[in-house]
């Protein structure tokens, strides 16, 4: 095959391509100070080594653009010139290396996106099991078959791996297929979800803080990714299929994943501000604490930078909900002054998640409630 077919010489291809990389710098410019922010002024969680994986694993594709960009020429040329001379087979298998270290980098890339939209429709989700299971098992598939085709990256083409070129076309097929009904159950979910907590806020007022709160930005940005994404992962399929072995089978790959990469990272630094001003607010609900406590293990790996059930917000947000609350703890003999509370989960070095302190609330009592009625319960 010609090394203008492998590379996509074409002006629109070297349009398109450079095109993603100035996409991936500009934004990386425009959300440096919410990074510092939220993500290095911070603790370090789960969520903070999946953005700086969404994040920075996008310099290997650019370092991949650029390589098919001008590496396939040059190398292809000197191919052509001086044959199977001991220098340049070295120098092309430096390059192939290096392809494969690009290509490792790519799949951390992915994965970490992956991991992300699994645990926030988890997360939004109530923390369910089922949820984490169907989509966990997609994408440990979708991870594993994208692991498979780097030991067949190569400056020059690709080889296939040792299992056959048949069974490599077979696991390109599906996962192009996989990754789409992936992206469709994440963001189908994530809907439904929406549609649950939109009815829910119809039966009782709403105020501004609230409908600009977490949900909102989850249902944006869940559509936001739907609505780019679809367009490239399908184009992607159709491609895999209809075209022939080659760049343009994988063409639209520069753009998947770097769009990928930048709404996720985009959606955990926005996740990051809501879930400050929450708190801030005294709405952050304490379901996740208990959540935490029931689910072990995948609390941990979950944390909450990757968003938390919006029904339980809701319920901890509304003065209606909170002042039945209150009104059920008053009539119950057995119920104490902890039940009339203003909850917040708190992160710092003294507290871990979901600790929970509890706050009476001064218009239940006829005297101000003292500073040292603040405490501490586990």
């Amino acid at each position: 095959m010609p090394s203008s077919v492998l590379a996509g010489t074409g002006p629109v291809e070297f349009g398109l391509q450079y095109a993603s990389i100035v996409l991936v710098w500009y934004d990386w410019f425009l959300m440096l100070p919410m990074e510092v922010k939220y993500i290095w002024g911070s603790k370090i969680r789960i969520s903070t080594i999946v953005y700086i994986l969404c994040h920075y694993a996008l310099l290997a594709n650019v370092l991949y653009v650029l390589a098919i960009s001008n590496i396939h020429n040059e190398r292809s040329r000197q191919v052509s010139v001086l044959g199977s001379h001991p220098l340049l087979m070295s120098m092309l298998h430096s390059c192939d290396t290096w392809y494969k270290v690009i290509g490792a980098l790519s799949v951390l890339g992915r994965t970490a996106i992956i991991f992300s939209f699994t645990a926030r429709t988890y997360a939004v989700w109530g923390r369910r099991r089922i949820v984490i299971i169907y989509l966990g098992t997609l994408g440990f598939i979708c991870i594993a078959l994208d692991i498979s085709h780097i030991p067949g990256l190569k400056c020059i083409g690709a080889s296939p791996l040792p299992i056959g070129t048949y069974m490599q076309v077979f696991m390109n097929e599906v996962f192009s297929i996989l990754v789409v009904v992936f992206e469709f159950s994440s963001a189908t979910l994530t809907f439904v979800r929406c549609i649950q907590t939109l009815k829910e806020r119809n039966k009782s007022p709403n105020n501004e803080a609230r409908r600009r709160g977490f949900w909102h930005i989850t249902f944006e940005q869940g559509i936001l990714y739907f609505s780019f994404m679809s367009v490239f992962t399908i184009g992607a399929v159709v491609l895999n299929f209809c075209a022939p072995p080659g760049f343009y089978q994988r063409a639209l790959n520069s753009f998947t994943l770097p769009l990928s990469g930048l709404l996720t990272s985009r959606f955990i630094l926005h996740l990051r501000k809501c879930e400050d001003d929450l708190s801030v607010l005294g709405q952050l609900t304490v379901a996740s604490a208990n959540a935490a406590a029931d689910d072990g293990i995948l609390s941990i790996v979950v944390d909450q930078g990757f968003g938390w059930d919006p029904l339980e917000v809701d319920t901890t947000a509304n003065p209606d909900l909170r002042r039945q609350e209150r009104e059920d703890s008053i009539a119950s003999p057995t119920s104490s002054t902890d039940s009339c509370i203003l909850s917040t989960i708190i992160d710092d070095e003294d507290f871990e998640w979901g600790t929970v302190l509890t706050v009476p609330r001064e218009e239940d009592y006829p005297v101000a409630a003292p500073s040292s009625s603040i405490h501490r319960t586990v």
